[in-house]
């Protein structure tokens, strides 16, 4: 045998870009999957430009949603009012196609990968299908509040275990992060609403009163979500990302201020579309000192998102899942919330398992 041949025979293989090939054990799942269990085709790659498009439709529908077209109402003529609820209507109805369509292709992808573990996928999975299926009704009318429950526990239990993948890898740390607060504001959001319910129907304070204090809890999440957002965003590119995230807070302050001088004498117009379209912003039971907070989180959650998709020189699909995750706000009890709640946990898992992510960047 030559020399040229043993030196070949024994020769390491090259390592990786993303870090080596052979140092991380099968059974630890504390560390991205290594890229052996990369599948040749990457859905990051693939699928990044649906994703971040989804986001801005998504964005787009939840201005037009929550705050112009109910703000409208009572403050425009008929014809204005009927324009904006229609382009409205069709923005909800382009989102939940592009939604659906992400979601199929996120179960499709998590079907494929032996990255994720069978719990997760299937928590994943079928928290899609369970939102997608009980979602139907609400596209016409609001949801009754039994499915309403229900489509908010489903999409809970996929966004906590999306958020129990994406823990384990660096690069969908923050997105975890955010996914766990979300998770939890919406648990306590839901808890909040069926102890307020039971309150009413037994006439007990006492009961009211801890359905609050779990209501002023989901703030709290929820505000806790945004600043590990806007923390990431800050890191993530030192221009776009840190005058994007502190553009959309100081516009998020000038419209709870506008929602604010809404309720004073002789107000502007624009401040009494805010205030009619996010008087109710705090909803019911309301928290204890925190309206004003819960009001900024609702014009904050998406101008957030759409800092986040918007960010260049980034892994598209980890930028949109962290946008769709700032749509939902942790209130999942909405169709539209509820299935890019799902569909950000679907993406980060993804994410998690393709660790080209860890180094590779999109335009």
């Amino acid at each position: 045998m030559s020399t040229a041949e043993a030196t070949e025979a024994t020769s390491p293989e090259p390592a990786a870009p993303g870090g080596s090939l052979d140092t991380a054990s099968p059974h630890d799942d504390s560390v991205a999957p290594t890229r052996s269990r990369v599948p040749p085709g990457s859905p990051l790659l693939t699928a990044g430009w649906l994703v971040r498009a989804t986001a801005f439709s998504a964005i787009a529908a939840g201005v037009m949603g929550l705050i112009v077209a109910p703000g409208v109402r009572g403050n425009a003529n008929e014809q204005v009012v009927v324009a904006i609820e229609r382009t409205a209507a069709a923005l909800t109805y382009l989102s939940v196609e592009l939604l659906v369509t992400v979601l199929l292709w996120g179960a499709l992808e998590l079907a494929r990968t032996r990255a994720v573990g069978v719990f997760a996928r299937v928590a994943l999975i079928g928290g899609g299908a369970a939102v997608i299926a009980m979602s139907a009704p609400g596209l016409r009318e609001r949801l009754p509040p039994a499915y309403a429950v229900l489509v908010a526990a489903a999409a809970t239990v996929a966004v906590i275990a999306g958020g129990a993948v994406a823990a384990r890898a660096p690069h969908t740390r923050a997105l975890a992060g955010v996914l766990f607060m979300l998770a939890f504001a919406a648990l306590a959001r839901l808890a909040a609403w069926e102890l307020a319910t039971a309150a009413g129907d037994r006439a007990s304070v006492q009961l009211f009163g801890v359905s609050r204090t779990l209501a002023t809890t989901g703030v709290l999440f929820e505000a806790a979500a945004q600043m590990i957002a806007v923390t990431w965003m800050g890191t993530r590119n030192r221009s776009a990302g840190q005058l994007g995230s502190t553009a959309a807070l100081i516009a998020a302050f000038v419209i709870t201020w506008g929602v604010a001088r809404g309720m004073h004498a002789a107000p502007s117009l624009w401040q009494v579309v805010l205030r009619t379209a996010l008087a109710d912003a705090p909803g019911v039971p309301p928290p204890y000192g925190l309206d004003a907070v819960a009001t900024f989180l609702v014009p904050a959650s998406l101008l957030l998102a759409l800092a986040s998709a918007a960010q260049p020189k980034q892994v598209v699909v980890v930028v949109a899942t962290m946008a769709l995750a700032l749509v939902s706000r942790g209130a999942f009890d909405a169709p539209l919330r509820a299935m890019c709640a799902v569909a950000a946990s679907q993406w980060a898992a993804l994410a998690w398992a393709d660790e080209r992510a860890m180094w590779r960047r999109s335009t």
